[in-house]
């Protein structure tokens, strides 16, 4: 685990914060490149993505700091210190995709077109974020006795919850599913496809690997919101995310064919 890629004394880079930010320049840059190729101004993409990061930023750490708010209990300057981690996905995720469109429709610009132009981005950047979870000893699996099991070092995270035990590198999967997801989109997107289908694949993609990792990865009993069902609060929201995407992609397809 390294939490803090460089260190300078007053000046320190961490991990989380780096990847983070790097997924959002990487992704805005590849999403401008394929919007103008979509006939939309790359500095559209710019503007939009902007909006994205901030509602991002803001709802997934709103909804881990609610969903956790004992720990921050005493320290409320700690709730801003996002670089760290403590984002929860989808809630930035749902919020992001909301306030894009509405932002894409005022500024004239064909919203599902824009969408798909930006969806490889939205994996890619998954993939990158992981590894900020890795390195940051957050977002850990449960126990295993699989070969490539982590043991996390004392002061993370993991090791206070698990100590010395060998855990599923769960961040490591979701980060090899978002760039598996991007290579697929991209794939895909070599062919003729209905408007907005790609950005639905990915909602439907990411839906079905986000409810596999849940199943390794580990959680307290906050994210349970039926105490008597194993189901996470993210398997909820992705079940709802998959039938919307998957309704939505058949409902088109016919319109198109009729």
């Amino acid at each position: 685990m390294h939490r803090t890629l460089l260190d300078l004394g007053l000046f320190q880079i961490h991990s989380y914060g780096f990847f983070l930010a790097l997924s959002f320049a990487v992704g805005i840059w590849m999403a401008g490149v394929r919007a103008e190729r979509r006939g939309i101004p790359a500095e559209r993409i710019t503007d939009v993505s902007l909006v994205i990061v901030l509602a991002t930023v803001i709802g997934a750490r709103a909804l881990y700091v609610g969903a956790h708010w004992s720990e921050f209990d005493g320290r409320f300057w700690d709730i801003f210190r996002t670089w760290e981690g403590g984002l929860t996905m989808y809630g930035g995720a749902v919020p992001a995709t909301v306030l894009g469109m509405w932002y894409l429709r005022r500024a004239g610009v064909d919203a599902w077109r824009a969408a798909d132009a930006i969806a490889p981005s939205m994996a890619l950047g998954l993939g990158f974020t992981r590894i900020g979870c890795f390195l940051s000893g957050c977002c850990f699996g449960k126990p295993t006795d699989l070969p490539w099991g982590c043991v996390f070092p004392a002061g993370s995270h993991a090791a206070a919850v698990f100590p010395g035990q060998s855990l599923h590198p769960a961040q490591l999967y979701a980060a090899a599913a978002g760039f598996l997801i991007c290579g697929a989109l991209l794939v895909l997107d070599r062919r003729r496809l209905p408007r907005g289908s790609l950005f639905l694949l990915f909602l439907a993609l990411y839906a079905v690997a986000r409810t596999l990792l849940d199943l390794v990865r580990e959680y307290d009993a906050t994210a349970y919101p039926i105490a008597s069902i194993p189901v996470t609060m993210n398997q909820w929201v992705s079940l709802a995310v998959f039938l919307f995407a998957v309704g939505k992609m058949m409902r088109d397809t016919r319109r198109v064919a009729a």
